[in-house]
């Protein structure tokens, strides 16, 4: 025993170990500390948690377009316990933007923020939005459907920033479209940038909190005996917290216990939805899939929302305007709300716009869950779904384009000239040269299976031709009264000549049969029962038709 008190002696005198203790693990918290205030510590739990599956991830993610969906498949398939480390990930992702927001929204409702707290809710404020930063940046990584649209659609969003729009939107994306710099970007920003910059804030919280001590609950009582004179009332309640920390008790074991407790609990939720429930993968992404319908993650729901409501020009105001008011706020907040009492009773007016805030968000991410898919889900064919990714990955799309989306320096693979069949096109990925004299396209050694996904890819992008010759009939029947084609019908609704650019015949169809699905707004009465299905797909296709034609 006298050795090991020695050797603590002597670790003292070199590293003041006792009084590290003394100062955190030893110092009374305030009397009334209950459960709501393991948040702070749970907060930190699970940020660690990120940091080491994060860490276990990174040993095996090839961030660049042409590795980075494999990887991660690799991870969730061949890597010992991938699985359950990924799925960890994602939902301690999850539960990190859920104990941070209830953490504020604490501190907010119980005026944690007053003097002498304001910088410690300032770091907070920072904290929190880092946090947003970690779910943006490591939403794309996966590379697959959901990671590269979402991620499109929140880079379309930077645009409208003012005056800096355009210049973020470049910095984000490393050029003009999604691909390997912005990935490479987004990774870094993710494991290098993010990291550095909230170890250094956590640190900066972590002090504060412990200079300052946590704050106590707000009490009534208190509240009504404050002199109105601010410095008494600011002397009295500095002689109330000592009084409450006096009556209080040691931080450990009392207060590191309920951490410790809630922390299991954490760890067990982590691991059922992670085992149970786990991280989803979607198919490779494809820049060329029109019928894509992005949505961010659920903590951006109300964000995605908000953006139906301010149409056109305004859309600022709800992407950028009314967030950054919002933040903006938030960090005033200590500065704004001065007074020296803590109840909600006398807090009125922000308790209020708090829960109205509360109840906004709320809402809006309720009606985002529930709103229709921009595009109807249908089933593809695999055979297709194969050649799309072939063309990804053979990156034929840096010389070809689709639609004009893509290459310049190739033909536009939806426009084929007639007669190039399926053995045309199979010879010419084989031999280039024989099939076009001049042709600059290398020769590609691919499988037979691979050469037959990417031909059906290809013709499946000018199938637009099978349409019966009823289909135009259908058209002047139920449409032209409202809609043109080719400068002939009505326009009460929009000229339907170049639909198919943008549109598939499935979308297409399902927009027929009932519009108000897709879009609420919608003046198009439905025409399911007064058209029949077969006859619905046969519009769709001859609308779909009318993309070759020129505008």
């Amino acid at each position: 025993m006298n050795m090991l008190n020695n050797f603590a002696d002597w670790l003292d005198e070199r590293t003041g170990w006792r009084t590290l203790k003394k100062t955190i693990l030893d110092r009374h918290i305030p009397d009334g500390v209950g459960w709501p205030y393991v948040l702070g510590s749970a907060c930190l739990f699970i940020f660690a948690m990120q940091g080491l599956t994060g860490v276990l991830l990174a040993m095996n993610y090839s961030p660049s377009p042409e590795h980075a969906y494999n990887s991660v498949r690799f991870i969730e398939e061949q890597v010992p316990m991938g699985h359950l480390i990924r799925g960890m990930h994602k939902w301690g992702a999850t539960l990190m933007v859920v104990l941070v927001f209830l953490h504020m929204v604490r501190t907010y409702f119980m005026a944690a923020y007053k003097r002498p707290r304001e910088f410690t809710w300032l770091v907070g404020v920072g904290l929190f939005f880092l946090t947003l930063g970690f779910g943006f940046t490591g939403y794309l990584l996966p590379w697959d459907q959901k990671a590269y649209w979402a991620t499109r659609v929140g880079v379309t969003i930077s645009t409208q920033v003012p005056f800096l729009g355009a210049f973020m939107a470049k910095v984000l994306k490393g050029g003009d479209e999604l691909g390997t710099v912005t990935l490479a970007r987004f990774f870094a920003g993710h494991v290098l940038v993010l990291p550095a910059l909230i170890l250094g804030m956590i640190g900066a919280h972590l002090f504060l909190v412990v200079w300052h001590g946590i704050s106590a609950p707000p009490e009534k009582k208190i509240d009504s005996e404050l002199p109105p004179e601010p410095r008494k009332a600011w002397a009295k309640l500095k002689e109330w917290y000592a009084a409450k920390k006096e009556a209080g008790l040691p931080f450990h074991p009392f207060s590191t216990g309920k951490d410790t407790i809630f922390a299991a609990f954490l760890l067990v939720v982590l691991f059922v939805l992670a085992i149970y429930v786990g991280a989803e993968l979607e198919a490779p992404s494809d820049p060329t899939d029109t019928t894509y319908n992005p949505r961010p993650e659920w903590y951006f729901l109300f964000l995605f929302e908000a953006l139906k409501y301010f149409p056109g020009n305004l859309e600022a105001l709800a992407a950028i305007v009314l967030p950054g008011v919002v933040a903006a706020f938030l960090a005033a907040l200590p500065f704004i709300d001065r007074s020296p009492y803590r109840t909600i009773t006398r807090r009125p007016v922000l308790t209020g716009a708090g829960v109205l805030g509360l109840a906004l968000i709320g809402w809006l991410s309720y009606a985002g869950a529930r709103a229709p898919l921009t595009n109807p889900q249908v089933k593809r064919d695999p055979l297709l779904v194969e050649g799309r990714q072939l063309y990804e990955k053979l990156r034929c799309g840096y010389c070809h384009s689709i639609r004009g989306l893509g290459g310049k320096t190739a033909p536009d693979l939806a426009r084929m000239p007639r007669g190039r069949d399926a053995e045309w096109l199979t010879k010419h990925l084989y031999d280039p040269k024989q099939m076009v004299p001049g042709s600059t396209m290398p020769a590609f050694k691919l499988l037979e299976d691979e050469a037959g996904a990417l031909v059906a890819f290809m013709l499946s992008l000018n199938e637009a031709v099978t349409y019966s010759v009823k289909a135009p009939q259908l058209f002047t029947e139920h449409c032209a009264s409202c809609h043109a084609v080719r400068g002939k019908g009505g326009n009460a609704g929009p000229d339907l000549s170049q639909v198919g650019v943008y549109r598939e015949a499935p979308w297409i169809a399902a927009y027929i049969n009932d519009p108000v699905s897709i879009n609420h707004d919608a003046a198009m009465p439905a025409f399911k029962g007064e058209i029949q299905k077969a006859d619905m797909e046969d519009l769709a296709r001859y609308l779909v038709a009318q993309r070759a034609a020129k505008p």
